[in-house]
Formats: C-alpha cells, structure tokens, sequence
C-alpha cells in the first residue's frame, strides 16, 4: 500500500515563494490533510502528535484553545466546551426541534448544551458564549491549515478542496463553505469524499487495452465512515491525453446512510458495557452515569475492543479505576459484538441498493468492488456486504471479491488534493478525465418582484433547471421578454433554498429605454463543481432600431434587360427566403422563452450589431438602411432568504465569526508565550538551586550569604508562581521575574565556569604556542620570499601575548575566588586564536615572480627604446595625429595600411613579435605572471597544506581548536 501517491508533478509556473495546495477529508471523527506543492510530491500532513489524522474536535475549556487529542483529553474535564462528531449537523433544519432532541449523539456521553440559531442552524451554548456549527467547524479548518502550513513550511495557501458527502444539500455545502471562509481557506471548492478516493484509484489502472487487458470497468466503491456510510457506482473507461494513455471516470449513481457507521459500533458496545458495570456494581450504578471521566474512558476501550474483535474472536474489554477506583473487565466474544450492533450490521446494504438505482445498473454489470473508510475492516460488514452481492448476482457470473488497492484511510485526503492538482494550470499531473453528479432535482420559479410594476395578471414561470443527475458544471440560461423585476426563487427537490432578486430592468424600461420594445431577458445560471446552484450573470437586451446611411451598390449599365430581370427575380427570391428566416428565427426565439430553454445567448455589446434588413431607400447614391442595435444592461442581483430554513450565514454574521476567531488566534499565541516564560522561570529556579547548592565551584566561588540570597529569592519565586498574580501575569512581567533573579545567580555561576575553564588554559597556551614557533621555522627555512618583517611581526604578538598573559595570572592569583576575575577564558582563546590564524596566515603567502619580459626592456626585445620599428610606430602615429588633430580617427581607419606596415597581423615587427612571445612563454604552461618561465615551483606545503614537514604534518600539526 502507498502512502505517497507516485505522481510527477512539474511546475508550469515557478514562483519564488512556496505556496501550496491543501486537500482535507473533514470526516465526522478524524480529518486527514494532504498537501501538494510544485515540484513536490503529495504528503500526507501529520498533527502535533505526529499521528496522521486528527479527532475532528475542539475544546474551549482551557485559556487556550486545544485542537485534535488534545481536545479529547480536555474534554474529561468539560465536555460542554468540547464539540465534536458535529460536522453532518452543518446546514441542517433545527427550526422547531425540541430542545431534547437537538442532541445528535447519546446525551449521557455528550451532554453538550444546545440551541438553535437565528438561521434555523445548530448552535453550542457555553455560558456566556455561544457558537454555531459554522463557526466551529471555521475553527477545526483553522487548525488544519495551521498544520499544513508547518508541514509545507509555507504560509501561502493557494487553493483548498474539501470533501463533502455526495448528498449534501445546496444549504449543507454553503455552510461547509462559510465555515471555510472563516477558516480564512483561500478558493476553496468541494468534491464527493468517494469521488476523490476513486480519483485517486484511477491513477494506478491500465485500460488501455493493450495486451489483452480491458478498457473499461464498473466499480462499486463502499465507504464506511464513523457516522455515516456511502455507496458510489464508478465507470473508469481508456483514453488518451497528449498521446499518452489515461483514464476517463464518471461518477455513476451515489447513496448513503448515516445508520452504518463505524462510531455507532463503539457506542452500542460502550453501552453495553455500561450496562454490564452497573449491574455488577449496582451501589455505583447511578453515579458512574453522571461522571463524564468514566464514560469517556468506556467509549475509549470500546473503540479498542472493536479493533480486537475485527482481528480476534475473542477479546477482553477492561478499565482499570473506571469509578471511584474500581477496575472493570468482561470477556467478549466477537459473536457478541454482532449481537449487539444487529440494527446497525442491518442498514449495510442500504446504500449499495440506493447507488445502483441512482446508476441504472445492477449487481451483475459490476465489475469490482473497493473498499474505503475506517470501519469497513470489522469481519461481519464484509460477509453482509459480500453476501448481498452474491445474492443478488446472477449464478453463472464470478463472485465479486471485496477489494482493497488503496490506502483506505488516507484516499479521500490524498484524492482531494489531487483533484485540486489535477484541474490547476500549476501542475502537471496525469490527466484523469473526472465527471461527477448531482443527486438533487433544482428547479426555478419566476414571479413578480414588485407588484406595482406593470405586468400581466398571474404572471408566473416553472423552469426545470437540472434534473436530479445532472452533471457538476453543467450550466443553463433562461430567457424571458418581460419589462418587469423578476424574482427567482431555486428549489430542491421541492423545498425553496434561496431567492435571487433580479432589478434594475423595470428602470431601464421605463427610463432610458422607454420607447423600445420589450426587452429580453437572459439569466444564465450554472451548477458549479462544488454542486452549488449560482446565477452567473443577468443580462437585459433591448433591441433599438437604428437608421443608417450607406453607399448604394454601383449598378453596370451593360447590363441587359435579361439580366436585371433575372437579378430582380434573385433578389426577390432572396428577400423571401430571408424574411421566411427571420420569422423562423423570431418563432423559435418566442418558444425558448416561453418555454425557459434554449441555446446560450449571443453576447452583444452596445457598439455590436445584429443586422435586420426592414427597408432600404437609394437617393443620391446612397441608401438608408434600418439596423437593430443590441442594448445590453446587466441587472442587480440579490440573494434573500425569505421563507428558507436554515439560511446561510448574514455578511454581519460571517464578519463577526471572522473577527472573533482572530480574536482567538491573537489570544492562544500570546497565551503560548505566556506558558513559555513560565516554564523558563519555573526551570531556571530548579536549575539554578542545583547549581548553587550541589556544585562544587559555585561553592568555591561564593559565601554562604550569597547562597543564602540566592536560595531566599528562588523559594520566594517559586511560591509567586502559584499565586493569583502569577496566572494572570504577562510575558513582560514574567520576564522580569527571570532577570531578577538571572541579576543574583549569574554571577555565582560566572565564576564557577571561569574557575572551570582557568584549569584548561595552561594547556591550550603551549599547544597554540608550540603551533606558532613551529610554523615560524618552518616558514624561514622553506618559504624564504615570504618578509622577515611578516615573521617579526608574528612573533612580536607572541612576545606580547606572553607578558600579557603573565601579567594577568599574577593578578588572579592575588584575587579571592569571591572576587570578579582577573581576566576571563575567553579573552585568553580569542588572543590564541588570533596568533594561531597570523601564524598560518604565513604559510599561505604565495610566491609572485618578476614578468619575464622585464629582462628585455631596451635591448633590441620587444618595446625596447632604441628598436627602429618602434621609432617608425611612432612617427607614422603622430604624423596621422597631426593631420587629425587628436582625434586620431585617420589614423585607425587606415591602421593597416600605413607605410611600413603592409596588415597589422602579417608585418615584420609583428611576426618578430609573435617569435618573441613563442620563445619566452612556451616552457611556462600557461601565461601566469605568478608562475612565468624559470620560476620555481610553489611549495605543496604553503597555504592549503599548512606548514610542512617542519611543523608537522600539514598546516593541522600542533594546532588545537578553540
């Protein structure tokens, strides 16, 4: 099994910052994330305890927020302040619901205090503060992208992809989209949680055909999650993408059914359990109920048991000090579990059943069957599922066997992601071809915005928009001739989910545009990717006729009485069939908007023109000419909620869910800090009441009043820390507390190191001394260029380093170790160091040689003084600079063709130079001034390699590291 899905991703656009794309399975009781980069492999996000997913929880129990286990662990001590298993309550109706069946787990383990919200929205009552679902899944989100920042070690989210049940509603997913916004995900888009595992299955198949393999195949993905489980129909066909073999997936048929779930097996057996405590303790049978702690703690082995018994046929559940120190175990056998879980194990195949009615197929035009999720694994849901297919197969067919080719867990993390990938321009991935669909059925109703608007009696329009099926991106324009402000209400499946206010064309036609026709009316409106239902645009044309003038077409007066007659007959036959064209055209326009269907509207801007010829009159050479001129005005258009429950969230709403949890943020981090100084000040009292009391030299170096002190002031500090003043203390002041007392230790533990360190400096000084002197010789004796005057200065700062040194050892040994030292460690290292780096300083003087040439200079060489070619140079030079001036540009012009030089590169003085050159140069390799011809080799032993044989072996010898 992968972790890392084996993709070669090449960034199209290199930036230089390192921005990311995250993908995040936001499951009922774990989110994963995964993370993608350019030129980056997908990479599965680990948490603050190094664990691949995160418990989809969070805690406000402590001054600071905690996310994920930790908020499991906070939740023992206040489990109101701790929502999870909350996230199929988003966009959910709770208008009117009781208070007592708000709860969407067994109250008894979670008794969460809750409400419903002004939009019809679930809501966490906590004291004084209140939140709703939205807002706390913005926070778990806001967590998610935390981690993913700190595993790609980037700040920059480009774009974020969500998973989402495939039959969320259109509220569910706009709530799953505010709470994104609040999380502050920057273009996040949602895909179907199977979908993306299926995308990320498509990856390893081969339909190619090639080799007798198929190149097509239908497959049943099961996806058992905690709180829910899903059922997906997958039809994976052969293609090609810039000539390479891929794959094309289309998303068949979904069903679901939140009666199976891998969370609803650890409740049935924590209650059991419970149950089984209870009755072998019955004087703590009430009070354990009412303890949060030990219920938390059944729920807990509960999850372990299941684990057990999926791989064992038998298992023990045991607690120790479940309740007021009462240890608790039971046996139990894997038949029990089933016993147990009956009405759950019952539900499996319900939404097999419902994705093969959405697909249109049966069990027998199966050609797979994967497995996903969590909770799939448990032995009983393999044989239901397996023995539902085989019942429902034909005998004559292969059994289907339950398959697994990808990580389970992790695909709907690492598939979202890809999905992301795979439709940016910024990556280069392996093409997979990816339809989805919608299970839902929209439909629009057009009615009057406002009444007092001219318009007909009962005008009304139905308009089926997509029909349950239809494809993720599909889109839709609905035309109407009306004068009037339209309101467009959406339904699914029957119920109205949202109104859009269309206004401004009940102005334009009785202002500006008062004297044309009936304008037309154009909505366009688009089932996106994420499955939500948008208006995309809403466009009112109006058509005003314009008369033009134009040059009449020149007439041949050779023209025969024949011919114009039959142009005559042409024209009329022509004039006829456009006309019939027109109508036929106007005809089927009326029908497509009477009817709400039609092809897109053609975009027309106010300078473009749809030509209709109505009549044509020649005068004078010229002709007018009727024109129809396409007015276009875009129209306002605003959402409203009226009647719809739950609503989203208002722009105030969101606004302030956003400001609050920045609020948050800015809180935990200075509350980190805050944790942060204490444990410094809490550690450097410990630390320093070792030190002063146990170690040796602190003892040495200090009286026992000092100790005493020291010892009042950390006691004194360490009672301030339990204090009221200590919890409610700043990092400033916290700080201040560590350098009071840094202000009474640190010079105790100043002079115990300095008493330390003394006893080694002996040493190291004839080490570095011994290095100097050798070095020095060595460099007399073998690197003679180098000045006696560099040499002299070296071992001046010996000289002086010694007296220095000297100097201050006698005044140490007159001071008290109580006292401030005479000098420090350091101050002798760094003046060894120094004299060890002059020393090799020395070793690395290179040897620099005379030019070769120099020798030559005036003896008949090249560039001596009395050379009569050189005499005749320079004369014919100053001729030509006398005749130019100093321009000298006649001279250059004809450079090579003055007397005596007949071409600059084949005159005589030229090719004695050349022969010069040969004869001086050829023995010296390369022409290096510093290693001409005669020169001596440089010595191996100067620079890289030290001092040489007499200082040791190499520059290292007698050298000792500071």
């Amino acid at each position: 099994m992968r972790l890392v899905l084996s993709i070669s991703l090449l960034a199209l656009l290199v930036a230089p910052s390192a921005s990311f794309l995250l993908g995040i399975d936001f499951g009922s009781q774990f989110f994963k994330a995964a993370v993608v980069a350019p030129g980056k492999p997908f990479e599965i996000v680990h948490n603050q305890h190094s664990k691949r997913k995160t418990p989809t929880a969070v805690s406000f129990n402590e001054q600071v927020r905690t996310f994920g286990d930790d908020a499991i662990v906070s939740a023992t001590r206040g489990i109101p302040k701790s929502p999870m298993l909350f996230p199929l309550q988003l966009g959910r109706n709770f208008t009117g619901v009781s208070t007592e069946d708000l709860s969407f787990v067994p109250k008894m383990f979670y008794p969460y205090a809750l409400g419903v919200n002004e939009s019809g929205s679930l809501r966490f009552d906590m004291g004084e503060e209140s939140y709703t679902v939205e807002e706390i899944t913005g926070h778990i989100l806001n967590f998610a992208k935390a981690l993913a920042q700190l595993a790609a070690e980037s700040s920059s989210v480009t774009e974020t992809v969500l998973t989402v049940n495939s039959e969320a509603t259109f509220v569910q997913r706009r709530a799953l989209l505010a709470a994104a916004k609040i999380a502050g995900l920057p273009r996040t888009h949602l895909v179907h949680e199977t979908s993306a595992a299926a995308l990320q299955r498509a990856l390893d198949l081969d339909l190619s055909g090639a080799n007798g393999t198929k190149n097509e195949s239908t497959v049943l993905f099961y996806n058992m999650g905690a709180r829910h489980s899903e059922a997906c129909v997958m039809h994976f066909r052969g293609a090609t993408h810039m000539s390479k073999p891929t794959v094309s997936m289309n998303v068949l048929g979904c069903g679901t059914s939140e009666e199976v779930g891998g969370h609803l097996v650890d409740m049935k057996i924590a209650q059991t359990m419970l149950k089984a405590f209870q009755d072998k303790k019955p004087k703590l049978a009430e009070g354990v109920v009412k303890n949060i702690k030990a219920l938390k703690k059944l729920e807990k082995e509960a999850m372990g048991l299941k684990h057990v018994l999926s791989a064992n046929k038998e298992g023990l559940f045991r607690v120790e000090s479940l309740f007021e120190d009462t240890d608790f175990s039971q046996p139990v056998k894997r038949e029990d579990l089933e016993g147990w879980c009956s009405s759950v194990f019952d539900a499996v195949s319900t939404p097999i059943t419902k994705a093969l009615e959405a697909a249109n197929i049966t069990v027998a035009d199966l050609d797979e069957v994967e497995m996903i999720g969590g909770g799939w694994r448990i032995p009983k849901i393999q044989a239901l599922i397996s023995e539902h297919l085989q019942a429902n197969r034909p005998a004559d067919l292969p059994a289907l066997n339950l398959s697994q080719h990808i990580n389970g867990d992790e695909a709907m993390a690492t598939g979202a992601a890809f999905y992301g990938a795979n439709s940016s321009v910024s990556f280069r991935t392996k093409r997979i071809f990816f339809t989805d669909a919608s299970p839902h059925a929209y439909t629009l109703q057009l009615s009057v915005l406002n009444a007092s608007q001219p318009h007909e009696e009962g005008w009304g329009k139905n308009v089926e928009l997509f029909p349950a099926g239809s494809k993720l991106g599909s889109k839709k324009t609905v035309k109407l001739h009306v004068a009037f402000d339209v309101r467009a209400s959406l339904f699914e499946n029957g119920n109205p989910i949202i109104h859009w206010e269309l206004s401004g064309l009940h102005e334009a036609a009785s202002g500006k545009y008062v004297n044309l026709s009936t304008p037309l009316l154009s909505l366009k409106l688009e089932l996106d990717s994420s499955g939500v239902v948008q208006v995309s645009s809403a466009t009112a044309v109006f058509d005003e006729p314009v008369v033009v003038e134009e040059a009449a077409p020149k007439v041949d007066t050779n023209t025969t009485e024949n011919d114009t007659k039959g142009s005559e007959e042409a024209g009329s036959e022509n004039s006829t069939a456009d006309s019939n064209a027109e109508k036929d055209a106007a005809e089927k326009e009326a029908e497509s908007a009477e009817s709400g269907e039609g092809g897109e509207a053609a975009e027309v801007s106010d300078a473009g023109e749809a030509l209709a010829d109505a009549a044509a009159n020649t005068t004078d050479g010229k002709r007018t000419k009727t024109k129809i001129m396409k007015r276009k005005v875009s129209m306002e258009v605003a959402e409203t909620f009226e009647g719809v429950m739950p609503r989203p969230l208002t722009v105030d709403e969101l606004q302030q869910a956003i400001e609050r949890l920045k609020v948050f943020d800015a809180a935990d981090k200075e509350m980190q800090k805050i944790g942060a100084a204490k444990n410094a000040l809490e550690a450097y009292i410990y630390e320093s009441r070792d030190k002063i009391g146990d170690d040796e030299n602190c003892q040495k170096v200090s009286t026992e009043e000092d100790r005493g002190k020291v010892s009042e002031a950390l006691s004194t500090m360490e009672d301030w820390l339990y204090e009221d003043e200590a919890r409610d203390a700043n990092v400033t002041l916290l700080t201040e507390k560590l350098e009071s007392l840094q202000a009474l230790v640190v010079p105790i533990r100043s002079r115990a190191w300095e008493v330390e360190q003394r006893e080694t400096l002996p040493e190291l000084v004839v080490k570095v001394k011994d290095y100097v002197n050798s070095t020095l010789s060595y460099v007399e004796k073998n690197m003679t260029w180098v000045d006696a005057k560099e040499r002299e200065g070296v071992a001046n700062l010996t000289a002086k380093f010694e007296e220095w040194y000297a100097n201050l050892t006698e005044q140490q040994e007159t001071k008290a170790l109580t006292e401030e030292p005479a000098y420090t460690a350091q101050q002798v290292k760094m003046a060894l160091s120094r004299m060890q780096s002059e020393a090799t300083r020395l070793t690395k003087i290179r040897k620099i040689d005379p030019m070769p040439y120099s020798n030559d200079y005036g003896k008949g060489g090249y560039g001596g003084k009395d050379d009569p070619r050189m005499k005749k140079y320079y004369e014919e030079m100053m001729k030509n600079r006398s005749r130019n001036g100093t321009n000298g540009s006649d001279w250059f012009s004809n450079f090579s063709n003055f007397s005596g030089f007949k071409g600059w590169n084949d005159s005589e003085y030229m090719r004695s130079y050349y022969e010069h050159a040969a004869n001086n140069f050829s023995d010296g390799g390369d022409n290096d001034s510093s290693t001409g011809a005669g020169a001596e080799p440089e010595p191996e032993s100067a620079g890289a390699d030290g001092a040489g044989a007499g200082a040791g072996e190499g520059e290292d010898a007698g050298k000792t590291e500071l």
